[in-house]
């Protein structure tokens, strides 16, 4: 353990250690309160086993769950460099740009939750973090399997649906009426807010739960109009939101927790690498080479000015030859690569899609197309802009994950159904250029 970095509700967050991989991570440990209380030991495992079985760029990853010497529940888990929501807008109102970029990226977390059965409960400004590299929705606490019906009333006073209040089983749709009530909340008392995200909101915020868009076309919604809203057709997809201040860890010499009884333990880092000993500055290669040729050129004209007579030499120095101009720099290339995995469920399939940049250019957007080789059907998909017309299937990034360097990757994927066969897709192709496609 490094130091705290935050409490409420059931639990304590520090900053700790992994010595095994060498990197900081963020510990979820029960409050002393609670640690032996059944239900909160089981609510906050089942919490690291809800988030384990999501991946998606926009939802905190979950690396490892154990207990403590004396039995106290942990939680291990990907440290968000930055500040909640909640702490960005007490510092004072967002760009609307900005509001709807972080409400797309929620959303699309929403979907992906949604694919898997899985209905978070809680979304709220204090559960979303800002990063450098996009919105982050954490806290899957109380989250619960979509239908499941325990009685109980749990989530944020202020933050919960109608239906959530009269204790009605776990559903998505109250998870997009939190999410209503969290754009509403970032863009309150902003002059100019664009009608159709008003008018998104008003779904959003229906109370008859059926009224209300599925998070996968809210996330569509969002990014569509993100870029008029902006004025540019394709922003960066950096997110807008700075980060916090990173702070400084504490020395060393805190007293480290005991091992728990996981593959992980919570630990101090190293001591400091010691700085490096100074080395003797060395040339690069390319001026040594000239420095050695123009003494070379020195020593030369050194013997051609003395003859071995002692006379000085007449003309002739033969004229100096122009040096070849260098050759250009290759012109940026590209080219992709789809890496496709499907899981597939007798009638309905999910597969996940790893779009890779394999060239040496850089891609600003993208647009995805590929065909379903049978009677398949796109259900919702997440991380882009999914639209299926006959056996097409075209999908548009999401304007936070449409920059891609060379050598980097986005992931997306989709839930749909079949008849008959379920093969997959042989060509795809990325800005209308063929992609390579993995072996498996």
């Amino acid at each position: 353990m490094l130091e705290p970095l935050g409490s409420g509700g059931m639990a304590v967050v520090w900053r700790g250690y992994d010595e095994v991989l060498g990197r900081q991570v963020a510990v979820k440990v029960l409050a002393a309160e609670f640690a032996t209380d059944a239900d909160f030991r089981s609510r906050i495992r089942r919490e690291a086993q809800a988030a384990a079985r999501l991946s998606d760029p926009h939802i905190t990853n979950v690396y490892d769950y154990g207990e403590a010497q004396d039995g106290t529940p942990f939680v291990v888990m990907e440290l968000v460099d930055g500040q909640s929501l909640a702490e960005r807008l007490a510092s004072g109102p967002l760009p609307v740009t900005s509001v709807i970029v972080i409400g797309a990226q929620v959303a699309s977390a929403l979907a992906a939750a949604h694919a898997q059965g899985l209905v978070h409960r809680d979304i709220k400004p204090a559960n979303v973090m800002l990063s450098p590299s996009g919105a982050k929705v954490v806290d899957f606490g109380i989250s619960a399997a979509v239908g499941e019906h325990d009685g109980t009333v749990l989530g944020t006073p202020g933050h919960l649906s109608p239906e959530q209040h009269a204790g009605a089983p776990a559903a998505p749709s109250a998870d997009v009426y939190a999410l209503g009530l969290l754009l509403s909340h970032a863009v309150d008392r902003q002059a100019a807010v664009p009608a159709q995200l008003r008018a998104l909101i008003a779904e959003c915020l229906s109370r008859n739960p059926a009224d209300r868009p599925s998070s996968a076309s809210v996330a569509t919604r969002l990014a569509e109009l993100a870029a008029p809203v902006s004025g540019a057709a394709r922003p960066s997809g950096r997110a807008p939101a700075p980060p916090a201040s990173r702070r400084t860890p504490p020395q060393y010499g805190a007293r480290p927790a005991g091992p728990g009884r996981s593959g992980t333990r919570i630990m101090p880092p190293p001591p400091p690498v010691p700085p490096r000993l100074r080395r003797r500055r060395r040339w690069p290669a390319g001026v040594a080479a000239v420095v050695v040729a123009f003494l070379a050129c020195l020593a030369g004209a050194s013997l051609l000015g003395k003859r071995h007579d002692g006379s000085s030499a007449s003309a002739s120095t033969p004229p100096a030859k122009a040096s070849p101009s260098p050759s250009p720099s290759p012109s940026p290339t590209a080219s992709c690569r789809v890496d496709y995995h499907v899981t597939d469920y007798g009638i309905g399939f999910q597969a996940r899609l790893t779009l890779t940049n394999s060239g040496t250019a850089d891609i600003d957007s993208w647009t995805l197309a590929f065909d379903f080789p049978d009677d398949q059907k796109l259900s919702l998909g997440w991380g882009g802009v999914w639209k299926q017309n006959g056996n097409k299937i075209t999908v548009r990034d999401l304007l936070v994950n449409g920059s891609m360097k060379p050598g980097k990757s986005v992931g997306i994927g989709f839930v749909g159904t079949y008849k008959g066969k379920n093969d997959e897709p042989r060509q795809f192709s990325l800005n209308d250029m063929s992609c390579d496609q993995s072996d498996g």
